[in-house]
């Protein structure tokens, strides 16, 4: 055999193998979409789960693929997909019942892959505290911010727990990436008494509350929440925003916070009635429901 059909024979391997690779790699994503769909909209607890393992099983299959880093799966309804400089993260929600709810998620570069564990409920002090991915602080992220501390580059993760049928979190995170592995809570937001490694916002169900990133002002927005006496289905007090906002604002690689950025109270508290808002009426994020 010469070299010329050597050389031949070679590229269609080579060619067939990539083609191969490409068809199952499509399968499989395929299937993530799949399972990701029931896994969100199946009314039946047992389905969601069974979904939740299959999807799972498929996703690291896919993962395992040589390339799969550069296969998109932003288009996949029911993952959260959020992109760094040379990563993404992928989180998804499990709800089990009204009562609970377990988060799923990873990071992955061209040739790393690490697998967030939900280890939630935490006792005290998440606050205060920096997680492993071992130990994660769970919840299905929504928005990336890079910013620099100490010519460092760390990312604020912004993140949505759907906590219990009557409360829910929203999360001011820290993805650490400067170690040989990925830590979640760096002590930035400060203002406030002691340093703190990461923000929670928890609200009642009944009354939904913003936490996003203003590029106008450089920081972390969010409502200011107030305990309320009888929002809850039996007349207990629950947290509910004032209508006014709070900010953490970026400066020299700290998160300050601002008591009150805009003047905006209100004289009846952003709820419903009759608990008309319910979580079943919300998409994964918290939001209601399109039409």
């Amino acid at each position: 055999m010469n070299r010329l059909v050597c050389f031949m024979v070679v590229f269609l391997i080579g060619n067939g193998y990539a083609y191969g690779q490409q068809v199952e790699s499509d399968r499989l994503k395929g299937e993530i979409a799949y399972y990701a769909d029931i896994l969100v909209n199946a009314q039946v607890s047992k389905h969601r789960i069974r979904s939740n393992d299959m999807m799972v099983a498929t996703l690291d299959s896919f993962l395992n693929i040589q390339g799969s880093y550069n296969v998109s799966l932003d288009s996949i309804s029911g993952l959260s997909i959020l992109h760094g400089d040379d990563f993404r993260l992928i989180t998804w929600q499990l709800r089990i019942s009204d009562d609970e709810y377990k988060y799923g998620g990873l990071i992955q570069w061209a040739d790393r892959l690490v697998r967030l564990k939900d280890t939630r409920p935490f006792i005290n002090g998440s606050a205060y505290t920096t997680y492993t991915p071992a130990g994660w602080y769970g919840c299905l992220y929504y928005q990336i911010i890079p910013f620099e501390r100490e010519k460092v580059k760390y990312y604020i993760l912004l993140g949505y727990n759907a906590e219990n049928v009557l409360v829910n979190t929203k999360v001011a995170d820290v993805l650490d990436l400067s170690g040989p592995e990925p830590r979640l809570g760096l002590a930035v937001f400060t203002g406030q008494d002691e340093p703190k490694t990461r923000i929670l916002l928890t609200y009642a169900d009944v009354a939904p509350a913003r936490m996003s990133y203003d590029p106008k002002i450089g920081g972390i927005v969010h409502d200011h929440i107030e305990s309320l006496p009888g929002v809850g289905p039996e007349g207990e007090a629950l947290p509910v925003s004032d209508g006014s906002l709070e900010a953490w604002i970026l400066k020299k690689g700290n998160w300050v916070y601002e008591e009150e950025i805009y003047d905006v109270k209100q004289k009846n508290p952003p709820m419903t009635d009759e608990r008309k808002d319910r979580k079943e009426d919300k998409d994964i994020m918290g939001n209601p429901k399109k039409e």
